[in-house]
């Protein structure tokens, strides 16, 4: 159901046509300029953590979001759009009184490694500068206003802004 091909990063980028592989070494002198004039992550998500754990569907665009797949897996739907630095977080830190659990005597795990999954529905729409923290479900047809930030399941067809987010209007 998901495929990552619409997932551009240069070191993971996967071509499936000369003329896709063309197009996108043409890019690279203009996407260079770019970064030298001071333009961050033009075209480019980082994920942080291993890259089996994020499944992207088709038609996605990503634009420079970060994901963070360290306590989790993330799973976006197809036609799915995100606006430029948001930020899809699994990634957590467990504390023991007060203070971080690899400072705890014994040592204790610091971050988890599952239990945080987020799955993002087909046809949203993720404004410019979301947070999402893990673990939630996001619907399908939803609309996160910019800036916003979601802890807690979305459900289907609806518009949700504010820190943290909440269902404005139902569509």
């Amino acid at each position: 159901m998901f495929k990552t091909r619409y997932f551009l990063n240069p070191k993971r980028y996967q071509f499936s046509s000369l003329r896709e592989k063309f197009v996108y070494y043409a890019k690279l002198p203009f996407l260079s300029v770019g970064l030298w004039l001071g333009f961050q992550n033009i075209d480019y998500s980082y994920i942080h953590g291993s890259n089996s754990r994020l499944k992207i569907g088709e038609n996605c665009s990503t634009m420079n979001t970060l994901f963070n797949v360290i306590s989790g897996t993330i799973s976006i739907g197809k036609d799915t759009l995100f606006g430029h630095g948001c930020m899809v977080l699994t990634g957590t830190h467990n504390f023991y009184n007060g203070r971080r659990a690899s400072l705890h005597t014994p040592p204790e795990e610091e971050t988890p490694t599952s239990g945080r999954d987020i799955v993002i529905g087909e046809g949203c729409f993720i404004g410019s500068g979301v947070i999402i923290q893990g673990k939630v479900n996001i619907g399908n047809d939803v609309i996160i206003a910019a800036g916003a930030v979601v802890v807690s399941d979305v459900p289907d067809s609806c518009f949700v802004a504010g820190v943290p987010a909440k269902i404005m209007n139902y569509f």
